[in-house]
């Protein structure tokens, strides 16, 4: 069964490697919707520790990364266009 997580992170360095780590929570096979500058939501079947594995590999070890499951009720200050995303692919 599908869950929806958070994922948030912050890369410290120049020169990051941003697309790397967006095609990474990208290819984890389920939705997701870029909410924030470093924030996503997304919703699949893996684990924090297989999203996190997948993740410390493209990171450096003086980034930060935090993954947690989402539940409702939730709320925040979003897009029309994000909190219809989320409804219809995320808490369906």
């Amino acid at each position: 069964m599908s869950t929806p997580y958070i994922i948030s992170y912050d890369l410290h360095a120049p020169g990051q490697k941003y697309e790397e780590l967006k095609k990474a929570i990208i290819g984890f096979n389920g939705a997701y919707i870029k909410i924030l500058e470093s924030t996503w939501l997304v919703k699949n079947n893996l684990t924090p520790d297989e999203m996190s594995d997948k993740i410390r590999s493209i990171i450096d070890s003086n980034d930060r990364l935090f993954i947690t499951e989402v539940t409702s009720p939730y709320q925040g200050q979003l897009t029309q266009d994000d909190w219809k995303f989320i409804r219809e692919n995320i808490y369906n």
